[in-house]
């Protein structure tokens, strides 16, 4: 066999690297969002199938006197039923029932600035600061910032798995390209910390609820 032989045996053989995330719709609707019933994971040799655990809207008071709906939140793992449904434990358990997944279809016009700052403000709830926090965190919220505008209807996602002390990040952005990330896993339970951690207010934390109950 010659050399370009060879090679062009070792290129078709190497295992891809790319990463895919294929929702499968169901007949449910919610807020006027069509949900999803499942979520299939491909990243290289890392493949999962996410199955729904829950949804909710968040909603935000604005001015102190009027509420505005957000976005649509739809919580996934590939192990539900290995989830602590408890405010005080729900954070630490998504390692051991990922990957995991949440999806956000906004239901009104945003800017990357207005979902990246209500992000940091969450974050802070936490005891997490954005100038002192962790380089993939602050990739995250750049990556948000860079989208100039999420559309009413449009989704993103965050999908997340660990390996030992590593945590993986997918965020899949409205044009459906996918950002990875891959770091220590505390930036990953940084992040989720947002909707599992310490609500940053009773909206967060009526959306924080909703996510721990089972879908009726």
């Amino acid at each position: 066999m010659n050399i370009i032989g060879f090679f062009s045996i070792l290129i078709l053989t190497l295992p891809s690297t790319a990463q895919t995330l294929t929702t499968l719709p169901s007949d449910q609707t919610f807020e006027g969002v069509k949900l999803s019933s499942s979520v299939k994971m491909e990243d290289g040799e890392h493949k999962a199938d996410l199955k729904t655990v829950s949804y909710g809207l968040r909603k935000k008071t604005k001015f102190g006197l009027i509420t505005i709906s957000v976005y649509v939140a739809e919580f996934f793992a590939a192990e539900p039923t290995k989830l602590q449904r408890t405010t005080e434990s729900i954070l630490a358990s998504l390692k051991s029932s990922g990957p995991v997944q949440l999806r956000l279809t906004v239901v009104r016009d945003l800017t990357g600035d207005q979902i990246s700052d209500s992000f940091s403000e969450a974050l802070k709830a936490n005891g997490i600061q954005e100038d002192k926090t962790t380089k993939e965190l602050k990739d995250i919220l750049s990556s948000l910032k860079s989208i100039s505008k999420f559309k009413k209807g449009e989704v993103f996602s965050l999908t997340a798995y660990w390996k030992d002390s590593t945590g993986t990040l997918l965020i899949q952005k409205p044009d459906l390209t996918i950002q990875k990330i891959t770091g220590p896993e505390k930036f990953v339970t940084d992040l989720f910390s947002i909707w599992f951690g310490i609500p940053a207010d009773s909206k967060l934390e009526d959306l924080k609820k909703a996510l721990l109950k089972s879908p009726a």
